[in-house]
């Protein structure tokens, strides 16, 4: 529930409530809670929206995610063999590797037959790999003893020894440097700068406001010769502080990231009726907005940067800075 306060329009209206709230009950009593309350009011409503979404999405990817990597294994403990689930799976078990089964865990191999595996779901390389056990007649030719989690036997078979699981594997190394902190979406960003500008535009209003009062306020203590420091004047100035502080709460949208909230929420329903399963409320306006996806073999997506490496124009080539 957290996450919805890095907002900036949302931290802004936080404070005008707070500041609403206190200088309502100044002012006219426990009548003046009444526009203080409405701004708590929506601002609970746009957390409780992105939250709940948020939270039902995530746990909707971890029953996705945990199905897909959910697999069998069949391991030698204590000399018998039994079929167990990969999350299951500790360094040191025995595991019998077969044609057409996926690696569950990062292995080496102790004992194989003719054994070629397919990497392509890490290196995108669609070409089978052959794998050999390592033993002291074939040290000196280099042989490649070790197969990945999540790659497919595609011949032989064999017997290797698990050397990582989990978060530890490849692929789990791999999972984890995609999982990157989300960026500010466009609509993100266009709405921080109107909440930075709204904000200094009300906040320099209200001072010219305050100065401009107590100004006149001085003015006619001057013009008639009366003392300043007296309790009606005081009251005034207070009077003055309240209207200035009034001019930046009123200056701040409050329905505007409601309004958001509640729109990115109903497209989220649409799109999940046509079977796109959006995980963040806000990564329904990138996916909305998106016409093609381009990427390579491996499915990774770019960021859209490329950079002139290299240059080979007649005959000579030229290596950019």
């Amino acid at each position: 529930m957290l996450e919805p306060f890095e907002d900036r329009i949302l931290q802004i209206l936080t404070v005008a409530a707070i500041v609403s709230l206190i200088c309502g009950v100044a002012e006219h009593g426990w009548g003046g809670l009444i526009e203080g309350v409405s701004i708590l009011i929506s601002i609970v409503i746009i957390v409780t929206v992105t939250a709940t979404n948020n939270y039902v999405k995530e746990k909707q990817f971890q029953e996705l995610q945990a199905k897909s990597d959910k697999t069998t294994a069949i391991v030698v403990r204590q000399g018998v063999t039994t079929t167990v689930d990969s999350e299951d799976l500790v360094v040191g078990d025995l595991v019998i590797i077969e044609n057409g089964k996926a690696i569950p865990a990062d292995c080496v191999l102790v004992s194989s037959i003719d054994m070629t595996t397919n990497e392509s779901s890490l290196t995108g390389e669609t070409e089978a790999m052959h794998k050999l056990h390592l033993t002291q007649d074939n040290y000196s030719h280099n042989p490649c003893p070790f197969v990945l989690q999540s790659t497919l036997v595609e011949t032989g078979q064999g017997t290797a020894i698990v050397t990582a699981v989990g978060d530890l594997t490849c692929a789990g190394k791999a999972n984890r440097a995609l999982d990157i902190e989300n960026e500010l979406t466009p609509l993100q960003l266009k709405l921080e700068t109107i909440a930075d500008q709204i904000g200094m535009v009300g906040f320099y209003t209200a001072v010219l406001t305050f100065f401009a009062m107590l100004g006149q306020l001085l003015l006619q203590v001057y013009n008639t010769d009366s003392e300043l420091f007296v309790m009606k004047n005081l009251s005034e100035v207070l009077d003055y502080l309240i209207i200035g502080i009034s001019i930046v709460v009123v200056a701040v949208p409050e329905g505007l990231p409601l309004a958001v909230t509640i729109s990115l929420a109903f497209s989220v329903q649409k799109m999940f009726k046509e079977n796109n399963l959006v995980r963040k409320l806000h990564a329904s306006e990138t996916m909305g907005g998106a016409h093609e996806i381009c990427s390579d073999k491996t499915g990774t997506l770019t960021q859209n940067k490329m950079t002139v490496m290299a240059l080979y124009i007649s005959g000579q080539s030229t290596h950019g800075s």
